[in-house]
């Protein structure tokens, strides 16, 4: 099997004497000493090979020269999803693993569809961050039960749709309201923004969890992107 088809098979090829070709990754974060701890402990695993380690805000044109086949990404490193997004584009063919999520559900959801295909939580030992980056590298995902769970809940609440009866587009006033809680507003402050009362700004957020599927407010942004 030559190295294209092994590409193409998601397989990795052997190198000429027989042995495996080792994950080549690249590490992300702000703070160099983190950073280079993760490379220096990645690099002492056998099937490791660290490219390069850069702070968020060189990381995209470093990755783009390096290639690598899975990048390391300390979340507090990059902006959101955008920067998320910024370093995928920058090595399309690499997976992105986060490390450092919190363990909550809006987060890991607005991550997946950033295109995170590993996830490490704050509270994961350095073992399971080695398990991910070797699982992302092989197509495959590890990630701790909770963050599984959300996972899940999210693929079957797109294969039954949005929640509710008849026609769950979300109107012009409802767009904007949605807009705002994706901002963080909460119903006081829509209610000042768009000069009108609280009470009516409640029954729209409840019209709009309920037609996005969602459960809590924190979603919003992330659902918003999906239902389009």
């Amino acid at each position: 099997m030559t190295t294209e088809q092994a590409a193409a098979s998601n397989e990795v090829a052997p190198n000429v004497d027989g042995s495996p070709v080792p994950v080549r990754v690249f590490v992300v974060g702000d703070v160099r000493v983190y950073r280079e701890l993760l490379a220096d402990a990645l690099a002492r695993e056998d099937g490791f090979e660290v490219d390069g380690s850069a702070p968020g805000d060189i990381a995209g044109m470093a990755i783009g020269m390096a290639e690598p086949g899975v990048v390391l990404v300390d979340t507090a490193s990059v902006p959101g999803t955008a920067g998320v997004r910024a370093l995928a584009a920058a090595a399309p063919t690499a997976k992105i693993v986060a490390v450092g999520i919190p363990d909550d559900e809006a987060a890991v959801l607005a991550l997946a569809e950033a295109g995170v295909a590993g996830y490490v939580t704050v509270e994961q030992p350095l073992d399971e961050l080695v398990a991910a980056v070797e699982a992302a590298a092989n197509d495959e995902l590890r990630c701790s039960p909770r963050v599984a769970a959300a996972l899940a809940k999210r693929v079957a609440a797109l294969a039954r749709g949005p929640r509710g009866n008849g026609d769950q587009r979300l109107t012009r006033r409802e767009r904007e309201i949605a807009a705002l809680i994706a901002e963080g507003l909460l119903n006081k402050q829509i209610a000042r923004r768009l000069s009108i009362e609280q009470a009516t700004v409640k029954n729209h957020v409840h019209n709009i969890l309920a037609k996005l599927g969602a459960s809590r407010r924190d979603e919003v942004a992330a659902l918003l992107r999906s239902h389009g």
